[in-house]
């Protein structure tokens, strides 16, 4: 049984959207991308915490997440891209994300390429 990397822990239609625009394996987007969204989810999730999907956004963690730690020139447009399109996730899809990333940067098709 073959799963894809994106849906092997949870599958819902805002995931199923991700993965028709960027790939099962979210291959049309690059490491940097991942690694910046990974960070985004990180900072949605325990904004949670405190606030509901509607009040805080994952286009707003995306701004307090990144634009202290990079230059807001410098983020790539796919990930403000993928963010507006994921604003409304729940924090058992953004998990679910996270985990599918987690496994992409270190094991799949965004791992560090030894030199």
């Amino acid at each position: 049984m073959t799963t894809d990397l994106v849906t092997y822990y949870g599958q819902t239609d805002l995931i199923n959207q991700l993965v028709d625009n960027y790939g099962a394996h979210l291959e049309k987007l690059d490491r940097e991308t991942k690694l910046l969204l990974r960070v985004t989810l990180s900072t949605y999730i325990v904004m949670q915490q405190e606030y509901t999907p509607t009040e805080y956004a994952v286009s707003t963690a995306l701004e307090d997440a990144l634009c202290e730690l990079v230059i807001p020139d410098s983020i790539p447009q796919d990930l403000y891209d993928v963010c507006s399109a994921l604003d409304g996730l729940t924090t058992d899809e953004a998990e679910t994300l996270l985990e599918a990333l987690q496994h992409q940067i270190r094991w799949g098709n965004a791992q560090k390429l030894a030199s």
